[in-house]
């Protein structure tokens, strides 16, 4: 069964490699340029996993963790 991502709000997660136009961003980038602390907010996260790639999240994850501390 295909079931599709879905972020915590229950959304469709689209799959960059599903999409014409999709650019993925370094994940430099994306760890640069996305503030940590908005790693609460779902949006956020659903953008980073899009452009940046689902490893770059959980790098961005442990990174808005580490200066929560």
């Amino acid at each position: 069964m295909d079931t599709p991502h879905r972020n915590p709000a229950g959304a469709k997660v689209a799959q960059c490699a599903d999409e014409d136009a999709c650019t993925v961003v370094s994940c430099a980038v994306c760890l640069k340029e996305i503030p940590a602390d908005a790693a609460r907010l779902s949006d956020t996260q659903d953008y980073v996993h899009h452009f940046c790639g689902l490893d770059c999240l959980e790098t961005w994850r442990k990174q808005a963790a580490t200066r929560a501390r």
